[in-house]
């Protein structure tokens, strides 16, 4: 009879080790990812940011499973005291990163406006230097003088991003209205390729990337609320998620305006009130004492 607890006994133990070792798997496993993607860091460009909150966010089942399988272990063998220990910590970091998760929404949407911001500032930046190179260009073909005026005009300007095909034995045979016409079409076709390199975000590619955007930050947020589900303070009977109402009426700045303005409101009284008590008290002794 007492076999049958023991052999019970002895499968939850090995069980539980099972899940424990899972649990520090998958750990190990999204640190490994995350770590892999974020180094080296570059905190101040917005495509950095928006790789690595898409790959923490992205990988997040991979933690959040492990914490529920360290839970179930824990409840398992309630025993063993250096798993239970484990669980405790770990509920207890799950706790920032629970807030991390929530943080990563208005950064996830930080980053999205700064990358448009620096993508159209960079395509006007160039838009206007080839176009100011375009008009150099222009201007040198319009006050050519000759055949080999215009060659040698040219040939001063070329650069490698915009670039003129020249065929210097033509320029004799061809007048040099129509060479100045030929030239001036090729000058509009390079000027207009290189403008198409630089141009700003299309539509499709602006649709794209705020539709990831959300997907991003509805995903952080649902992760949010996983991880404060497992997530426990220090000393608190509860999880972090059956905290997240107080939590938030604390954080509240529509609470904390109306406090701070009742506040300052109940300060001002205080300080008039103060005041007039202490203008009757110098009335009072200007007054002289009545003679018994």
């Amino acid at each position: 009879m007492s076999e049958a607890p023991q052999n019970r006994g002895l499968e939850t133990a090995i069980v539980t080790d099972r899940l424990a070792l899972v649990a520090l798997t998958l750990f190990t496993v999204y640190g490994a990812a995350v770590l892999a993607s974020i180094l080296p860091p570059r905190l101040l460009d917005p495509l950095w940011q928006l790789s690595s909150t898409r790959i923490s966010v992205e990988a997040a089942p991979i933690p959040l499973l492990g914490l529920t399988l360290l839970h179930l272990a824990a409840y398992l063998s309630p025993a063993n005291l250096p798993l239970q220990r484990r669980r405790e910590a770990l509920a207890r970091l799950a706790v920032p990163v629970s807030l991390a998760f929530l943080l990563i929404v208005p950064l996830q949407g930080h980053a999205v406006w700064r990358s448009y911001q620096l993508s159209n500032a960079v395509a006007g930046q160039q838009q206007a230097s080839t176009s100011e190179r375009a008009d150099r260009v222009r201007l040198a073909i319009e006050q050519a003088t000759s055949p080999e005026d215009l060659q040698r005009r040219l040939l001063s300007l070329q650069r490698p991003d915009l670039r003129i095909q020249l065929d210097p034995s033509r320029f004799p045979s061809i007048p040099l209205p129509a060479l100045k016409r030929q030239l001036l079409n090729q000058l509009d076709q390079a000027e207009g390729q290189v403008k198409a390199k630089f141009a700003s975000i299309d539509p499709a590619t602006s649709d794209r990337i705020t539709r990831e955007s959300l997907r991003v930050m509805a995903s952080a947020i649902a992760f949010a609320v996983g991880f404060a589900a497992c997530a426990q303070r220090r000393n608190s009977p509860v999880p972090f998620l059956v905290e997240w109402p107080a939590l938030l009426a604390h954080l509240n700045l529509l609470v904390l305006w109306r406090r701070a303005r009742s506040g300052s409101r109940s300060a001002t009284v205080a300080l008039r009130r103060s005041a007039a008590e202490r203008e009757a008290e110098f009335f009072e002794s200007l007054v002289p004492p009545e003679e018994g």
